[in-house]
């Protein structure tokens, strides 16, 4: 099985890993140790095929989706291949080499300032965190023959060996305690770059100490370029919700993912079916769904919860700690639920399975879901922001999109690498919808049966 729809509520970091082919659950001929599966990953990083690596590390996750390590590889090997593309895209360089000195600097200074105020986990925001990681993407672009070739191709190998050693010797470990600190030796360092490799500009140095910082948080936020930024906010919408009637009076109800639309999309679905009156139960099928909007997962479970708590966010501020209750009290739907769910079941989807479940709404079948609890938005940063030629309105040169809370399940429990699962296990992906629909019609026979006579 493969991911067929991109993650639009996680970042596009995890959607290039996904697009690998691999995912949870998929077998192999062969049967290395999970440690083997670990090493082969390292070393087909360490040997630039980072793409490769990503595919053995979901085999590793296959095993055991939790495996610190895997999850750990993967974002080293993800964060790689981002690099590798970054170093490739011609749009990318012409835009930052036009950029003057002094705004990708104030630029580098904006990240920082940024992640430490919208990052979930506030000690990965801490200035001398994200200079060390900037540092340690330049390091790897000093062997990236792409960067090379680009910006150091008369540069000795010898001497831009050795200023990468003295480089990590003298600088790994200075102390950084503030953004300013970070951003001055920053500039210290693009200095002798300049000096001692013959670099022409520093703007690819700050660059990599920018993206650096962004992708090193998790593997859902990442540093978005203009041209990325704006591919994402003008993504065209589409119905997310689709309806037919099976015998037996269910109704198979399907969302594809969550948009601005979705919440009244179901609402308008569940008004069609009161008037016609044949409904008796709903199978609710998540399955494939990779998220979206966490906002239109909330206000989709209220149009099925009279009450009870849908999610609670945990963040590093206050705004980011919030309990979700649903208060819609008679105006919910009463139909009798089975919702379907499988391993690519994530993000806003699992919000709205696992608030079923857990409030005794509905049960679930399928497979476990995919396990990532937490909550992106884009932030855009404002330092050299352009004016489009076409409308004459300014727009930003860059955003991060930006984990800022984690996700806890009514009951409690969190859904980051654990996923919810389902109460009914149905390995099979043939047999899981004639599993739901079987027991929709049990629900809509005693739903029928308790309706009163007239």
């Amino acid at each position: 099985m493969t991911y067929r729809h991109s993650l639009r509520a996680a970042s596009f970091v995890l959607a290039l890993a996904l697009a690998q082919g691999l995912a949870f659950g998929q077998s192999s001929e062969t049967s290395p140790t999970v440690e083997q599966l670990l090493q082969e990953a390292r070393d087909l990083r360490k040997k630039n095929r980072a793409d490769e690596a990503i595919q053995v590390c979901f085999r590793v996750l296959s095993i055991d989706r939790t495996n610190a390590d895997a999850l750990e590889e993967l974002r080293k090997a993800v964060r790689h291949t981002l690099q590798s593309q970054r170093h490739r895209d011609v749009s990318f360089h012409a835009r930052l080499l036009a950029m003057s000195q002094s705004d990708l600097i104030a630029l580098y200074s904006e990240v920082l300032t940024k992640v430490q105020a919208h990052y979930v986990d506030a000690e990965k925001g801490t200035a001398a965190r994200l200079f060390r990681q900037g540092l340690d993407e330049y390091l790897a672009a000093l062997i990236d023959s792409t960067f090379i070739e680009r910006h150091l191709k008369d540069a000795d190998e010898g001497v831009v060996s050795r200023f990468r050693v003295n480089l990590q010797k003298a600088w790994a470990s200075r102390e950084i305690a503030t953004i300013r600190q970070a951003v001055e030796v920053v500039a210290e360092i693009g200095a002798a770059s300049k000096r001692q490799l013959g670099i022409r500009t520093l703007n690819p140095i700050i660059c990599e100490f920018i993206c650096g910082a962004c992708n090193s948080l998790d593997e859902y936020s990442a540093y978005l370029s203009a041209g990325q930024y704006l591919a994402d906010s003008s993504a065209s919408a589409q119905l997310s919700v689709n309806l037919r009637m099976e015998d037996g009076g269910v109704t198979y109800l399907q969302i594809t993912h969550f948009q601005p639309s979705t919440p009244q999309e179901v609402e308008n679905a569940l008004k069609n079916l009161a008037m016609m009156g044949m409904t008796r139960a709903l199978v609710l099928d998540l399955r494939g769904n990779t998220g979206g909007l966490f906002a239109a997962a909330v206000k989709t479970a209220e149009k099925f919860l009279p009450g009870g708590i849908i999610v609670t966010s945990q963040g590093q501020h206050d705004g980011s700690n919030k309990v979700y209750t649903s208060t819609t009290g008679a105006a919910a739907s009463t139909l009798p639920m089975v919702v379907l769910v499988d391993n690519e079941t994530a993000s806003a989807a699992e919000v709205l399975a696992v608030a079923l479940r857990d409030n005794n709404r509905a049960k679930l079948v399928g497979t476990a879901t995919f396990g990532k609890g937490s909550v992106q938005k884009v932030v855009a940063f404002t330092t050299a922001e352009e004016i489009d030629p076409e409308t004459g309105k300014v727009k930003p040169s860059a955003a991060i999109r930006i984990t800022t809370a984690r996700l806890i399940a009514p009951s409690g429990n969190p859904i980051t690498g654990v996923g919810v699962t389902p109460d009914h296990l149905v390995p099979n992906r043939d047999r899981q919808l004639e599993t739901a629909l079987d027991i929709g019609r049990e629900l809509a026979r005693r739903n029928t049966m308790a309706m009163p006579r007239e």
